[in-house]
């Protein structure tokens, strides 16, 4: 009886590993911190709410950025810093290629201005046909890619970061990656670097606390937001989050106005 099996490695699998090897070169702080979103949540009692939500986390993450957009700045190959202030949001999204699950990157452009249903309809309408994300349709380029050499491959992905318009036009200015919706429970998830910006959408844990004077169960996302170091301080990453969380805890973009204070 055969105890093991071996199969060639899938070509999409590459394309992860040269991302992992070209994001160790940046010098990445990272930061974990969790949000009551229970009345946000409450909101989205829908069919579709775990996309709802996501979209809604991206707005947040968005709308915070477009508030002080230095925090997806991106340095050239020149030494400036190159600041955009539109927000295009790069999101895994994944699909079927070969027989195997992979996700590839579309980009939600101008998201820091569209509402949570315009960012939930797109993400919905490229889950369900791939073919209209402009990426899936750059795959037969991504086979040319697969036949340089390894070390130029990392090269070429190195120098994109250098390159900002060819970055934002790739993968956007910011990454949000959503690994809560692929699992349930609590936990924060670091990934490779390859924004200036990238937020990793965790789980949810729901723990009793005290509130409004009652022990009550909420419901806390957890977040991990990463920074490029060489391009962005520790101050403007702080006080993006402090932004981030409070849109997280208005509920900002679902509904105008909670009916009750959430505690901070």
């Amino acid at each position: 009886m055969q105890d093991m099996q071996v199969r060639p490695m899938p070509w999409v699998r590459q394309l992860v590993i040269d991302a992992g090897r070209a994001a160790r070169r940046r010098h990445a702080i990272h930061g974990l911190f969790e949000v009551d979103v229970t009345s946000a949540r409450g909101a989205l009692r829908r069919d579709d709410a775990k996309e709802l939500f996501t979209a809604f986390v991206i707005h947040c993450v968005a709308t915070a950025v477009a508030a002080d957009p230095s925090v997806q700045a991106y340095r050239d190959l020149r030494g400036r810093i190159v600041v955009f202030n539109q927000v295009d949001v790069g999101l895994p999204v994944e699909v079927e290629v070969d027989g195997s699950p992979f996700a590839f990157t579309h980009v939600l452009r101008d998201a820091g201005r569209r509402t949570v249903q315009d960012l939930h309809d797109e993400i919905h309408a490229v889950k369900t046909d791939p073919q209209l994300s402009s990426s899936v349709r750059k795959a037969p380029w991504v086979h040319a890619y697969l036949l340089l050499p390894g070390f130029v491959r990392v090269a070429l992905l190195g120098a994109v970061h250098r390159l900002p318009r060819r970055q934002r036009a790739l993968a956007g200015t910011i990454g949000v990656t959503a690994v809560g919706m692929f699992g349930a429970g609590a936990g924060w998830g670091i990934g490779f670097q390859l924004h200036t910006l990238s937020v990793v959408i965790g789980g949810i844990a729901r723990r009793p606390i005290f509130f409004q004077g009652v022990l009550v169960e909420r419901e806390f996302l957890q977040l991990t937001v990463s920074l490029d170091h060489d391009v962005v301080d520790g101050a403007p990453g702080a006080r993006f989050v402090g932004r981030l969380r409070e849109l997280l805890l208005a509920g900002d973009g679902i509904r105008s106005h909670l009916t009750e204070k959430e505690p901070v």
